[in-house]
């Protein structure tokens, strides 16, 4: 989605809403580059009103969305308190009112989140994003072992039909590559 080069971004959407209620989206990527210390700024896996997809400052997609987005942030702002390493994976869900706080890494927003070191592997890093009854749970596979390690996990979450999947990515002052090699949406059977 973007290469290693400062100040850009890139997008992909699947532009038809999503009408199954439980669903798992496995997202298959690499974030790397040639910097060692400075990096950034990272990617987001979206699910959001259809019209919620226009370039913007939030990992390449606009602020102020109405739904989901599952972040994967590589670089640390600073600019506020957290107790968390980077990289870091966090998730927010918003009517559309929030804005996402870059200068605090989104950390007065964010449902939950984890520190995740999926930079500069050796291999391919998957992440899995289940919605299943109202559960929202994020695990990964940076490790290449084949088993899901859960990153969060979060009860009573709302999220309407009808929205799209999607993914962004942003560089800015600093940079990496976001590569994105594949998305695959699974309905899930729930009683």
């Amino acid at each position: 989605m973007t290469s290693d080069t400062a100040s850009q971004s890139g997008s992909v959407w699947c532009t038809t809403p999503v009408t199954m209620r439980n669903w798992e989206a496995h997202l298959h990527f690499r974030v790397h580059g040639s910097a060692s210390n400075l990096f950034g700024d990272g990617f987001a896996f979206w699910y959001v009103d259809p019209s919620n997809r226009f370039a913007g400052p939030v990992f390449g997609n606009q602020d102020q969305f109405r739904g989901l987005g599952v972040f994967f942030d590589t670089y640390s702002n600073h600019n506020g308190p957290h107790s968390h390493d980077h990289p870091y994976i966090s998730a927010m869900v918003s009517n559309g009112s929030h804005s996402y706080d870059h200068d605090r890494d989104g950390t007065h927003s964010q449902l939950a989140g984890c520190t995740a070191k999926f930079r500069n592997r050796d291999h391919d890093t998957l992440a899995a994003i289940s919605y299943v009854d109202n559960v929202l749970t994020v695990s990964t596979d940076i490790d290449n072992k084949g088993m899901w390690q859960r990153c969060l996990r979060v009860t009573n979450v709302r999220l309407p039909t009808h929205f799209i999947f999607g993914a962004s990515a942003m560089t800015g002052d600093l940079s990496d590559n976001h590569d994105l090699l594949s998305i695959k949406i699974y309905e899930v059977d729930y009683p």
